[in-house]
């Protein structure tokens, strides 16, 4: 491309040598004025072609930040799907344990037993990195271009941080009142009701309520959590180009 423009300026030069005789230094000045309209030219056609690589490794950096973040959220996804039914398990433990502790049913010590030994046995989703804290950190937030994704991490990342409090709340209930109120209770190692008693206790019987309810919550807090992944999913594929229409 610059040599064509420089053909245009020597047809230039000639044509106007024809027209209006020039001296030697108004040539020289026509002749160095060409020179740097074809430099700038070709300055401003060097910036164009970088400034398109750029965009394109931008955009290519972009792309590899929107596939990262779709394959930890499917990994958190596949854990969650997981302590969800976990956690759904043991909460029909836990209703059938407080029924027979309101019965008051001693010929089902034996389940009453296993079902308290199961209360020290919950649904664990701890995520202790944040994506959103990440791809600050990273720079990579930068990259982003789709609002409507960074504002679905954000979303995420609030469910995620009420999830860790909430099995945080289930790991201290275990600890600072489960566990002091079945020790000497149950044999462990024999599988033995050491005191009957103890396990139709009221206060037993409130430790399988709060469990119970806390559990209820965390189903909510999981679904909310796999639905807001379900959405990120999405709008990732939609900016991608990936999302098929079903």
């Amino acid at each position: 491309m610059i040599k064509f423009f420089r053909e245009i300026r020597k047809t230039l030069v000639g044509a106007n040598t024809i027209a209006f005789p020039l001296g030697k230094f108004g040539r020289y000045l026509i002749y160095a004025f060409g020179e740097i309209v074809l430099l700038v030219i070709g300055i401003l056609i060097a910036l164009y072609i970088n400034n398109q690589n750029n965009e394109k490794i931008a955009r290519e950096d972009e792309k590899k930040s929107y596939l990262n973040i779709k394959q930890q959220i499917t990994d958190d996804k596949n854990e969650l799907v997981k302590v969800k039914k976990f956690n759904n398990y043991h909460s029909v433990l836990y209703k059938n344990a407080s029924k027979i502790i309101t019965a008051q049913d001693r010929t089902k010590t034996d389940s009453l037993a296993l079902f308290a030994m199961a209360l020290s046995q919950y649904s664990d989703f701890h995520r202790s990195g944040t994506i959103y804290e990440t791809l600050v950190n990273s720079g990579e937030l930068t990259l982003l271009k789709n609002s409507d994704i960074v504002s679905a991490v954000q979303r995420l990342e609030m469910t995620y941080t009420f999830a860790n409090k909430l099995e945080d709340i289930h790991w201290e209930l275990i600890i600072n009142e489960l566990s002091p109120e079945l020790r000497g209770v149950i044999d462990y190692a024999k599988l033995k009701t050491v005191q009957p008693d103890k396990l139709f206790s009221v206060e037993l019987h409130n430790i399988f309520y709060e469990i119970i309810n806390l559990s209820k919550l965390k189903d909510t807090i999981y679904g909310t959590a796999l639905n807001d992944i379900d959405v990120l999913v999405d709008l990732i594929d939609d900016e991608l180009g990936l999302r098929m229409e079903h």
